[in-house]
């Protein structure tokens, strides 16, 4: 099997080069042939959307190719998104993997190549986690197992919802918001988590939602695990401010193993779950 490790939002800082030798070294134990983009680590003002949409097409365009791995994250992977060719990756074989700011490609890739992707961070087969990441790793990612079974759903509202998973991060997934790449939420299941933003924050997002009638389409809400505001304990806390923004009419589920933690696993953009009450 080969791999691409790609970087459609910030250049990596230089000191993680050992880092992602680490992480390469890895993946080859698992039987991957590895092919690392050289554009994970150009300075800030390096390569423009477009060098880095063309360096993501050559994966996407090698017939061998079964995963792209983006593991970089921050501010500026929607810059690629009108440089991509989604005919071709239509007819790619190569499965799209990403979080965080990766949200915008992940979403857009289901919205205009009708292709799923996944919301993962192959970063997380290093830190603290790094054993059962490896086995959720070559369990679930590699032969594409990935399941609504390994998320321990809590419900906080309802008890069952059934739709294609959307979005992710939430401050980057709403940087769609009108444009072409804005996936059509009727019937879906909107995923939502976070690693910054205070409770103001999370309030603007979340009316945003309200305002683009999201929340009169959706057939459920999956929060996945909001760092900051956790760590610092902020109340409202994320669960109780969409209790009271979200219409009583639409379910609401938690998972631990989605955002931005080390142990965090992976779901599917696109793909239809269903969710019930354990």
């Amino acid at each position: 099997m080969k791999a691409a490790l790609t970087a459609c939002s910030d250049p990596m800082l230089l000191y993680r080069h050992e880092e992602i030798e680490r992480l390469k070294l890895l993946m080859e134990r698992e039987g991957l042939a590895v092919t690392v983009s050289p554009c994970l680590f150009e300075p800030f003002h390096g390569p423009s959307g477009k060098e880095k949409a063309e360096d993501l097409m050559r994966y996407f365009d090698d017939p061998d190719m079964d995963f792209i791995f983006d593991v970089s994250g921050g501010d500026i992977a929607n810059s690629v998104l009108e440089w991509l060719d989604y005919d071709r990756i239509r007819d790619s074989r190569a499965l799209f993997c990403g979080y965080s700011d990766l949200s915008t490609v992940l979403n857009a890739i289901y919205t205009r190549a009708g292709r799923e992707t996944v919301n993962y961070q192959v970063r997380n087969l290093l830190y603290d986690h790094a054993e059962s990441a490896g086995s959720y790793f070559r369990e679930k990612i590699l032969p594409k197992q990935v399941g609504a079974e390994d998320l321990a759903c809590e419900f906080l509202r309802g008890d069952a919802m059934r739709g294609r998973v959307l979005g992710g991060n939430i401050r980057c997934f709403l940087k769609l918001a009108g444009t072409p790449f804005f996936p059509d939420l009727d019937g879906a299941i909107l995923l939502l988590e976070a690693m910054s933003g205070s409770v103001m924050k999370m309030t603007a997002y979340l009316h945003q939602f309200k305002q683009l009638g999201a929340f009169e389409k959706i057939n459920g809400i999956l929060l996945g695990t909001f760092t900051e505001m956790e760590a610092k304990k902020l109340t409202p806390t994320m669960a109780q401010l969409v209790r009271e923004i979200v219409p009583p009419s639409v379910p609401i589920a938690a998972t631990p193993y989605i955002g931005h933690g080390t142990d965090a696993r992976a779901i599917v953009i696109g793909r239809e779950f269903f969710l019930k009450e354990r």
